[in-house]
Parts: structure tokens; sequence; C-alpha cells
């Protein structure tokens, strides 16, 4: 029993030690900020949420989560489709993300332009829906994270913030 109990211990703190410093990359990304800013090397764009006074780094590909926030391969970058989605760690980049209302505005920005998108919806989804995937009649921005924020291990749901750019027909 003792054996067990060492093995599942050495185990888990394995795991928090290997992924400590990409978790805390991540964290770190999050910035306080009046601007949106662009950085240069693997970064695509900022996320920047004007109620939190935070921007974020984008990267491109869902193998990237573990940097900041990444673009789902399977969408498109804004004004080269009409669906964005991006996703973030709960414990890291989208930590604040549940402080997003309705109504709320999100910026992304590239080096080249500037897309301002208002929070229409906030649903919680089960891992396998695929509703957040689908291609949107209108350019619309989709954030997704784990949830419940606070669950600790493979979360059993999906937070998802839904938002029209502004503008847009």
């Amino acid at each position: 029993m003792r054996a067990v109990a060492i093995a599942c211990f050495l185990f888990s703190a394995s795991f928090i030690w290997t992924n400590a410093f990409g978790w805390y990359k991540a964290y770190e990304a999050v910035k306080r900020s009046d601007q949106p800013t662009v950085q240069q090397g693997d970064v695509i764009g900022t996320l920047f949420m004007p109620k939190l006074n935070i921007s974020m780094p984008i990267y491109e590909g869902l193998q990237q989560l573990n940097k900041g926030v990444a673009l789902d391969e399977r969408s498109a970058l804004p004004g080269k489709g009409n669906h964005t989605i991006l996703a973030g760690h709960r414990d890291t980049v989208f930590r604040q993300l549940g402080d997003i209302q309705r109504g709320d505005e999100l910026v992304i920005r590239t080096n080249d332009q500037t897309w301002t998108y208002v929070v229409q919806h906030i649903r919680i989804v089960k891992p396998d829906d695929k509703m957040v995937l689908v291609p949107k009649a209108h350019p619309t921005l989709t954030l997704i994270t784990c949830y419940p924020f606070r669950w600790i291990g493979d979360a059993p749901n999906r937070y998802v913030v839904i938002a029209k750019q502004k503008g847009a027909g």
C-alpha cells in the first residue's frame, strides 16, 4: 500500500514539475496593458480584453497552448475567414475569462490590422461539443477554455465565449 502511495506521489510530483515551467511562461504572457501590442517571433497577434486591461500573445496552433493563447488550426485569423477560434488554459492566460460578460469587447490585433468583437453568448459545453467549431455567417470570435475554472485535473466541461465582430452584418 505504501509503495502505491509513494508511486502516485512521485508521478504527481513529476507531472507538476514538468509542466510548471510551461504554465509559468503562459501565465507571464498575460500583460496588463492600455494598448494591445504585437510582439515579434512566433506570435501572430495579440488578444486584448479592455474590461480586464490585459493583453496576451496569440500563437498559431493548439500545440502552442503552453505558451499562451492558441489559434485553433480549424479556424482562421480575422479577415481570412468568418470564424476565429482561440483556446487558452484556465489556470494561465484565461484565468480571468469568467469575468467577461455579454456586451464586453474583445480586440485582436496583428501587425497590420485590428478587429473588435462584442461578446454575444457565454456557454458551458461538453468537451466533445462540435458546435463551437462550425463556420459562422458573420465574423465571429470564439474563446474556449476548460471549466470549472478551479477544477483540479481534467475538467469535465468547456467555457465558451462567443463574440461577433463590431460593425459586421
